[in-house]
């Protein structure tokens, strides 16, 4: 079908053209009908980038806990204190590659199809798991806080960089296809979907290093175990409607600097040309913490 500039969709013509342009359209199909997909690495970023991404992560890791993990042996690499699992929040800034993921083409053509042209990111985190004989997550949904029935649209979607091979073995994520159209979270006796008898059944996504996987906010997802040696490595990138609050207060977060070295989309995306929070004592926006918006920057995916 030829797009057209349609005025009935003027919202949409640019970004469907966009996701058409990279490939990506049978991915929205899978998102539609499943609530999930995989998009491969070779559709996303080269394979030196998604090493610059691992070791960026590995060495925000080594800053803030003094513990260093050897980006060459993470088949046998262990955390420290034998934690299952460590958490990163809050890497955009720690260095320039993740700005360049944030910008990334895919990323953000289906983070606009999927929350609309307004979308924002809420916060971009790292895990690194480990071996341990239970589960890192039960079955739940990434907006708990939204009351049932949940919408039939997305209000947030989670894109995860796979920068390490995915299997169940691995402590792939778990998910159930399809759950996304329930309308409601996971009630507490279907939260563990892996005991024997389990009244729900979750499935492995099992998927090479550098793919992304994306999934919506009201999909019932958790994840296997870690059974095999070594570390898995994982970039997060949270996004959610303009009208919901965000993990990180980007506008009074970001240096200036990374906006300067950013194009105005960037700036869009972490919320800092949004209308709230109004200043309380002026009565109005307070655009003085928003005026790099309008700031221009070399885009690394031009």
């Amino acid at each position: 079908m030829q797009l057209g500039n349609w005025e009935s969709t003027a919202e949409l013509n640019d970004i469907y053209a966009d996701v058409r342009r990279l490939g990506l359209e049978q991915c929205i199909a899978e998102m539609d009908a499943f609530g999930f997909t995989v998009v491969p690495p070779e559709k996303v970023a080269s394979a030196d980038f998604h090493l610059r991404l691992r070791d960026a992560i590995l060495a925000v890791h080594e800053r803030r806990t003094g513990h260093h993990l050897d980006p060459d042996n993470l088949s046998s690499a262990r955390l420290e204190h034998n934690r299952p699992v460590v958490t990163q929040w809050g890497l955009l800034g720690e260095d320039p590659v993740f700005e360049q993921a944030l910008m990334n083409p895919v990323v953000y053509a289906m983070a606009r199809y999927l929350l609309g042209k307004q979308v924002v990111l809420s916060d971009s985190i790292a895990l690194l798991k480990q071996d341990d004989p239970t589960p890192t997550h039960m079955l739940h949904v990434d907006q708990a806080g939204t009351p049932p029935p949940m919408p039939a649209y997305q209000q947030v979607i989670n894109i995860t960089w796979t920068l390490t091979d995915y299997t169940r073995d691995n402590g792939a994520v778990a998910i159930v296809p399809g759950s996304h159209r329930f309308g409601r979270m996971p009630a507490a006796y279907e939260e563990d979907f892996l005991k024997n008898d389990a009244p729900i059944r979750a499935y492995p996504i099992e998927c090479e290093a550098g793919s992304l996987i994306i999934w919506g906010g009201t999909t019932w997802h958790g994840s296997f175990p870690r059974r095999a040696p070594g570390v898995r490595v994982t970039l997060i990138q949270a996004f959610c409607r303009s009208y919901m609050k965000q993990v990180r207060d980007f506008p009074n977060e970001t240096p200036k600097e990374v906006l300067d070295r950013n194009p105005p989309e960037f700036a869009q995306l972490i919320g800092m040309n949004s209308l709230y929070p109004i200043d309380s004592k002026k009565g109005i926006v307070d655009m003085k913490k928003r005026e790099a918006f309008t700031g221009a920057g070399r885009n690394p995916w031009a």
